[in-house]
């Protein structure tokens, strides 16, 4: 898949109300707890997503993006 891809990651008001029972086609993944995204870069083309809960530390979602790398400092005059 090409194009721009978009990450929404939001625990901060987590308890302050509750989900609809309707769940939108968009919606993968639905937490009610704090959590954080930890995000590592692997040898220029690699990207490692990690949600974590607060609470505990443990890894509960994840996914990688990859692409095809291309030395975009190559052209770069080097004064």
């Amino acid at each position: 898949m090409n194009g721009t891809i978009h990450v929404v990651v939001g625990g901060g008001g987590s308890h302050l109300s509750d989900f609809t029972t309707a769940t939108p086609n968009w919606s993968i993944y639905r937490d009610e707890d704090y959590g954080f995204v930890k995000l590592t870069a692997f040898d220029h083309s690699s990207l490692l997503f990690e949600y974590k809960k607060s609470s505990d530390g443990k890894v509960y979602d994840s996914f990688t993006i990859s692409r095809d790398y291309r030395d975009v400092l190559s052209c770069v005059h080097d004064s």
